[in-house]
C-alpha cells in the first residue's frame, strides 16, 4: 500500500493543486488567489522545471541551494499574505512553510540527518498547506454565502499618535 501511495503521491498532489487553483481563480478572493499562486509557483512548477532540464531531485545534490531559495521565497510570500489577509488560515500556511525552512536549517547544521526525515520535514508541509488552503477556500465560500461580500485585506493600522489624547 505504501508503494502505491509513493508511486502516485506527486501526481495526485499536482492534480489536486491544479483543480484547486482553477476553483480559487473562479470563486476565490485575492488572498486565496495569492496563496494558491505562490503554492503553484514554489511547490508545483519547480518539480517540472527540474525534470524538464534533467537536474534530478532538487532536495539533494548540487542544486539544493535553489530548493532552499524557493522555500525562502515561499516563506516570505506566505508570511506577507498572512499578515495582510483578512483571514486566519494563511497564518497556518505560513507556519507550515516555517517548518520546511526549519528542516533546511537542521540539515545545514547537522551532518548526519536522515534523508527520509529531511524529506518528510521539507516536503510534508506542502501537503498540509494544500489541505489548509482547501479548508480556507471552503470557509471563504461559506462565509460569502452567509454574509455576502467582505473585504479581502486588513485595513491599515491607525496612525502612530492615535493613542495620545
Amino acid at each position: 500500500m505504501l508503494e502505491l501511495f509513493n508511486a502516485y503521491r506527486i501526481d495526485v498532489q499536482h492534480i489536486a493543486s491544479v483543480m484547486l487553483a482553477l476553483a480559487i481563480w473562479r470563486w476565490g478572493a485575492a488572498p486565496e488567489r495569492w496563496l494558491m499562486a505562490l503554492f503553484m509557483a514554489t511547490m508545483v512548477a519547480p518539480y517540472y522545471l527540474f525534470n524538464l532540464f534533467g537536474l534530478g531531485t532538487p532536495a539533494f545534490g548540487p542544486y539544493n541551494w535553489f530548493y532552499i531559495a524557493i522555500d525562502l521565497f515561499a516563506g516570505a510570500g506566505f508570511i506577507a499574505v498572512a499578515l495582510q489577509a483578512n483571514r486566519n488560515y494563511p497564518l497556518w500556511v505560513a507556519g507550515f512553510q516555517l517548518v520546511a525552512l526549519g528542516a533546511h536549517a537542521v540539515k545545514g547544521m547537522a551532518d548526519a540527518v536522515s534523508p527520509l526525515a529531511y524529506m518528510i520535514m521539507a516536503i510534508g508541509p506542502a501537503y498540509c498547506q494544500l489541505l489548509v488552503i482547501l479548508g480556507g477556500f471552503i470557509r471563504h465560500l461559506i462565509r460569502q454565502r452567509q454574509f455576502g461580500r467582505y473585504r479581502a485585506w486588513r485595513v491599515s493600522p491607525p496612525a502612530v499618535g492615535w493613542l495620545e489624547p
